[in-house]
């Protein structure tokens, strides 16, 4: 039953991330993207990825798998080193997202955002879907290993 809850729960978490992802790109296809909202998204985003981390690390140690039933497998290597691309990934737009609302607080206002920033954070939080992509991809390959 353990194994059952974390491997809904590491789901669960999953698809926050994504949902999380998404908003953001949605909300970078605006004229004047809210600064704020984009900061509260990347810290929901952030804190599904610590979520989805410590529902692995817990499924690693009390799943029914085990760490053994892991070490061995190439696709779980993959999926480990895609989820840290997509962590490395999401670096750039944090510190600009961190960077507009500093600004948008500091001149009451909206903020400007400039328009190259928006379409280089557009461009990085579609990279992090594509890589978060690669991750479920992996993560299926790895559920059927040995093939």
């Amino acid at each position: 039953m353990t194994d059952l809850a974390l491997a809904i729960a590491h789901h669960i978490a999953v698809f926050g991330l994504v949902m999380m992802l998404a908003m953001e790109a949605g909300a970078l296809r605006a004229d004047r993207p809210d600064a704020s909202l984009l900061a509260r998204l990347d810290a929901g985003y952030g804190g599904a990825s610590l979520a989805v981390l410590a529902i692995g690390a817990a499924r690693l140690a009390w799943g029914a798998k085990g760490w053994d039933g892991y070490a061995e497998n190439p696709y779980f290597w993959l999926k480990m080193g895609a989820f840290l691309l997509v962590g490395i990934a999401s670096i750039p737009p944090t510190l600009i997202f961190q960077r507009w609302r500093k600004a948008a607080r500091a001149s009451g206002a909206g903020g400007e955002v400039p328009a190259s920033d928006v379409a280089r954070m557009r461009l990085w939080v579609w990279t992090e879907l594509a890589l978060v992509f690669l991750v479920v991809t992996a993560a299926a390959a790895m559920a059927r290993w040995p093939f």
